[in-house]
């Protein structure tokens, strides 16, 4: 019951983020709930996970957060260094 609550709750936050993204005024406040989506999604994929006691989708969840954190940096290091953003 408290698993379904924690998957409901993250899947409630990343509505709110997708709100937030489509909200946002300039690309900073476009992309930063974008990151946070990617954070979320990974931590949904962790707890489902244990729900139903599958260690290979913690495994694909953690190898999923790392990719959006890697992917992350690289999208803000292209954003910082050109124009895009004035």
């Amino acid at each position: 019951m408290i698993n379904m609550v924690a998957i409901f709750g993250i899947l409630l936050s990343v509505i709110f983020a997708i709100y937030f993204t489509i909200k946002g005024k300039n690309i900073f406040e476009k992309l930063i709930p974008l990151l946070s989506i990617s954070t979320k999604i990974s931590l949904l994929i962790i707890v489902f996970s244990f729900v139903y006691d599958l260690p290979f989708m913690f495994e694909l969840g953690i190898f999923y957060l790392l990719i959006s954190i890697g992917g992350a940096f690289i999208i803000s290091s292209f954003i910082s260094r050109s124009d895009f953003y004035d």
